[in-house]
């Protein structure tokens, strides 16, 4: 491999980076306002969903090729190339269709701290949007730079509610309850569905085509090791948040993770938490765009859609590709503007969280085909319960709307020039000794 574009790679420590990254953004700072009133279900639902997570990125590990080829590759590799194009058409549309809703979050954050930017948010969210692009235009080890450092900043939050509720219980001193209400069904289905999508975004990380070192190993390991200790942490953090703060403060607060720091820790520190809550949507705002390029990329490649596509700069990144996807939140933000779109925007987020699920359910089946050890097919099966129960969680409509994505996918599939869709060659995977 030239030892040039070896080292525009990803190792194994940006790899995680971008896996964390991808996952932790604003949703789990915000998740505990909705959680809240499910009282004794939350902790059950924290445990049902990390296992269905688990069992889906353990799955996605298994089907990682060696040639490090992205989310088409690895499809299509067991299940052929129309379930890669479908599954890489949907992901990429609806990670399309999220972006303006991350760079809106992660504006609304920056405003929580700044007041006077509120009445700006879509032209913030807009200039957030360009300066991504504009850093993943210069290569996808700068974007892994600033995953390292943005997941290094977004943990910080999480870390300090950990140690305020040791700091109270080695001192003895008051802790909430946390039981009440007590479990039930339903709110143990709505506490795991509520979690299991603020545990999704890794595909991202499963998106770059040929960008990683070693990918049978480095993103293996990264997917499966990133998705536990994200899980592992978001049980204990939002845990001890009901320790530290009253479940009915929680539901009534806007930035809960904030307002129980500053109770603790006084005013500064609060405003540090809000600002690292910014930081950690503008880190997954980062992975999403990456990860659109580098899937529109892989479509041009083998010809789904327009060569030009396929363009690479000297930075070995997909500038037409980021480009475009970049644009299509240019548009959203646009019609955000107005008024009458408002409601809108807020349901097409929610058909964003719904498409990507085919992508997980083609990752299950696939990796069930490859690997036919007992173990896959075991975690193949939980992958596929969890599927359908987020459908069913996600509501009829969104789903439908998902169904009709599927089906454009479909279309243009077989639209297209007969022949002309097969899978690029890519240079070899370096060693396993590899790393950066």
């Amino acid at each position: 491999m030239n030892e040039g574009l070896e080292a525009r790679m990803l190792g194994p420590w940006m790899t995680l980076a971008l896996v964390i990254g991808s996952v932790i953004g604003s949703g789990i700072f915000y998740l505990p306002i909705a959680l809240a009133p499910l009282g004794g279900s939350v902790p059950i639902g924290w445990l049902i969903s990390g296992i269905g997570i688990m069992a889906m990125a353990y799955c996605a590990s298994r089907i990682v090729s060696p040639d490090g080829g992205g989310i088409q590759a690895y499809v299509e590799n067991e299940l052929g190339a129309t379930a890669g194009f479908i599954v890489t058409w949907v992901t990429w549309w609806s990670s399309c269709i999220g972006n303006p809703a991350v760079a809106l979050a992660t504006a609304a954050a920056l405003a929580s701290i700044m007041p006077s930017l509120s009445g700006h948010l879509v032209v913030l969210s807009a200039i957030f949007l360009a300066l991504l692009t504009a850093l993943n235009m210069r290569g996808i080890k700068k974007a892994g730079e600033l995953a390292i450092v943005t997941v290094l900043i977004k943990v910080l939050p999480l870390i300090a509610v950990v140690v305020i509720a040791a700091m109270l219980g080695a001192k003895g001193g008051p802790v909430q309850a946390i039981d009440v209400p007590p479990p039930s069904l339903g709110n143990i289905a709505t506490a795991s569905a509520l979690c299991l999508f603020a545990l999704t975004g890794f595909e991202f990380a499963l998106s770059p085509v040929g960008k990683i070192r070693n990918p049978e190993r480095n993103l293996s390991r990264a997917l499966v090791g990133g998705l536990a200790l994200i899980a592992i942490v978001y049980l204990t953090t939002t845990l001890c948040l009901s320790l530290i703060m009253p479940n009915a403060e929680i539901a009534k607060s806007i930035a809960p993770f904030p307002a129980a720091i500053g109770l603790y820790w006084g005013g500064t520190a609060a405003t540090l938490a809000a600002l690292a809550m910014a930081i950690s949507a503008f880190g997954t705002l980062n992975a999403s765009l990456l990860g659109c390029g580098e899937m529109l990329y892989s479509l041009s490649l083998r010809g789904d859609v327009p060569r030009i596509f396929a363009r690479n700069n000297r930075f070995n990144a997909p500038w037409i590709a980021q480009l475009t996807s970049a644009a299509i939140g240019f548009v959203l933000l646009g019609l955000n503007e107005s008024k009458g779109t408002t409601q809108l925007f807020t349901f097409i987020t929610l058909l964003a969280a719904d498409a990507v699920l085919y992508l997980y359910s083609a990752a299950a089946i696939a990796a069930a085909i490859k690997d036919r050890k007992a173990s896959t097919t075991i975690a193949c099966a939980i992958g596929l319960v969890f599927v359908l129960y987020a459908f069913y969680g996600s509501g009829l409509e969104a789903f439908l709307l998902s169904l009709a994505l599927l089906a454009s996918g479909i279309v243009i599939f077989l639209l297209r020039k007969r022949g002309t869709s097969r899978a690029p060659e890519l240079a070899p995977a370096s060693p396993p000794g590899s790393s950066a």
